[in-house]
């Protein structure tokens, strides 16, 4: 019992500082004992840097799809400010600036106290050789695994505000405390000098991995946490970001450097097992109860990052189903027409279109989605339905339901369940990332330096994505002006509701048309089998040029005595 209040009370140390200029630290434990207590508790110390990596639904528990052109919330919520313009430095529904410094902070006391890990891991197994080589082995990895985190940390807040102040030490009274945020630029080297320095270290990849005790007999005790795909990938995704139009004026250096890290990527043998998979719609549902979607080499092939949020459970189904189905919250996430327009599928069609992500992604009206005694359910948000617009307080207010993330044969009769995992990083924006920048230097037809075989263009690239859609290859356009804004349409369909489309839009500097426009529902009538269309207006939203940034929260401004400087317009 005392080792996990240990535990706990040196968790406590780290999770209670409000943000990275906080020095107080509670005396409630052993320091010296506890860094003596042996492999496991360190272990899950540092394993607890892993928490701070956040889900798509961290906003008010719900994604921020809702937040941009992809979708409206059932309900009213906090997330709403960014579509109304009624956010602030002091009221922000994604604030996350104290969150990823504790985060960060986290990390820091981590890495500096076990410096000595060799020795400070000896207690436990000095009896036993081979535990020791294995320990040696995982926590040498896992100080590579919090640094790339800490990493990751710096870009999510990066993509948010600009630039933050760096800090890679835990601070003390005796430390200068106003600290300046650095450039974008210079926080894009940290995070881009961070995956290289972590890279070696990091294994390949935890599937079946072979501990050094136990060279033939695989081991898959390690899955889900970093590996050297994921710093490949952070790497690419925060050079793309650096040299995109918010962070820079169209810097061809910038380009190359995010083409080279795309090339490296795609040429490293360490990251050939990651694919393309057929199967979308298993990347976003485990294929059993006890499938955390974490990546592996066998399955789930095309995920290289994950935040598992739920063990055996529907919550998820549950806010999201159609309303009429017994069981349902009426808390839902609901997919604009703009979006299903995006797809192809118009009032004009009939909502049919070759692109197969729509239906992968969401469920339109008369489609299948969960069971009811057994028996496949349509949905029913016809104008007058069970599940239709203003069918009861929750329903959608679009006329469309989420399908994507969505296990659609739950019984809530019966009790189904399954365990999740948000996809944080996966193969198909790999291969976007490096076919935007590759656009951007080369243009999409030419070869593409370094890369010597497969695909080799940009056009040619994005081939595997567009056909898993059911797109023909002819489609992908071969003019570069038109192939930027033909990937940023298909960013928009791949990655819809994954968290992107909110972020790219501001990077693009676009987001005053896509987040200005109204938002658009679609009344669909159903009188004996003759389909009538309405397009309506759901929410008319606001977009200043202030918002391309979030504010830095006022308090922090005011702690910092000058050195962090406000975020223009705010």
């Amino acid at each position: 019992m005392k080792k996990y209040i240990l535990i706990l009370s040196v968790l406590a140390v780290t999770l209670s500082s409000c943000n990275f200029l906080d020095r107080e630290i509670e005396q409630n434990y052993d320091e010296a004992l506890f860094l003596k207590s042996g492999a496991s508790n360190l272990k899950a110390w540092g394993m607890g840097t892993y928490n701070y990596l956040r889900g798509q639904n961290a906003v008010g528990g719900t994604l921020m799809a809702v937040a941009c052109d992809e979708a409206d919330f059932s309900k009213p919520a906090d997330i709403q400010k960014f579509n109304t313009g009624a956010w602030s430095p002091f009221t922000n529904p994604d604030d996350v600036w104290n969150y990823y410094y504790k985060g960060i902070r986290h990390a820091n006391i981590f890495l500096e106290k076990t410096v000595d890990y060799k020795n400070m891991i000896v207690g436990d197994t000095v009896k036993n050789k081979a535990n020791y080589l294995d320990d040696l082995d995982d926590f040498t990895k896992l100080r590579a695994e919090v640094r790339l985190l800490r990493a990751y940390f710096y870009f999510e807040l990066i993509k948010r505000y600009g630039g933050v102040p760096i800090v890679t030490k835990s601070l003390s009274l005796d430390d200068d405390l106003k600290i300046p945020r650095q450039s974008y630029d210079s926080c894009t080297n940290f995070i881009v000098n961070e995956c290289d320095s972590v890279y070696p270290v990091l294994a390949v990849n935890y599937t079946n991995y072979l501990k050094p005790s136990s060279p033939t007999i695989a081991s898959n005790d390690r899955l889900g946490r970093l590996d050297k795909p994921v710093a490949r990938g952070l790497k690419l995704r925060a050079l793309l970001y650096d040299a995109s139009k918010l962070n820079s004026t169209y810097d061809i250096q910038k380009w190359t450097k995010a083409v080279q890290a795309g090339v490296d990527f795609v040429n490293d043998p360490n990251c050939a097992h990651l694919k393309i998979t057929t199967a979308y719609k298993d990347l976003f549902t485990g294929q059993t109860s006890y499938d955390y979607l974490v990546p592996r080499a066998d399955k789930n092939s095309e995920i290289m990052l994950v935040r598992p949020f739920e063990k055996n459970s529907n919550n998820f189904e549950k806010a999201n189903y159609p309303v009429g189905i017994s069981g349902a919250l009426g808390n839902c996430v609901c997919p604009s027409y703009n979006l299903v327009k995006a797809y192809g599928a118009t009032a004009a069609n009939g909502l049919t279109t070759i692109d197969k992500r729509l239906a992968w992604n969401v469920a339109l009206p008369g489609s299948t989605m969960g069971l009811v005694n057994g028996s496949a359910r349509k949905v029913d948000s016809y104008v007058g339905g069970l599940d239709a617009i203003g069918a009861k307080f929750g329903a959608t207010t679009t006329g469309f339901y989420l399908r994507k993330m969505v296990c659609d044969n739950f019984d809530f009769s019966k009790g189904d369940n399954k365990s999740k995992s948000w996809v944080l990083m996966r193969m198909s924006e790999i291969i976007m990332n490096l076919a935007e920048a590759a656009n951007e230097v080369y243009g999409p037809t030419t070869n593409i330096p370094g890369l010597t075989s497969g695909a080799r263009q940009a056009r040619q690239l994005v081939w595997l994505i567009t056909d898993r859609a059911g797109l023909v290859r002819t489609s992908v356009p071969t003019d570069k002006d038109l192939f930027r804004t033909w990937i940023q349409e298909q960013r928009r369909l791949e990655f819809a509701f994954e968290e992107q489309r909110f972020f790219d839009v501001r990077r693009w500097k676009i987001a005053e048309v896509t987040e200005a426009a109204p938002l658009l529902g679609l009344k669909v009538t159903n009188t004996a089998g003759v389909f009538t269309y309405e397009e309506f207006t759901v929410d008319n939203r606001v977009f200043d040029p202030k918002m391309y940034r979030y504010p830095i929260p006022y308090n922090e401004v005011v702690k910092s005595g000058g050195a962090i400087i406000q975020n223009e317009g705010w």
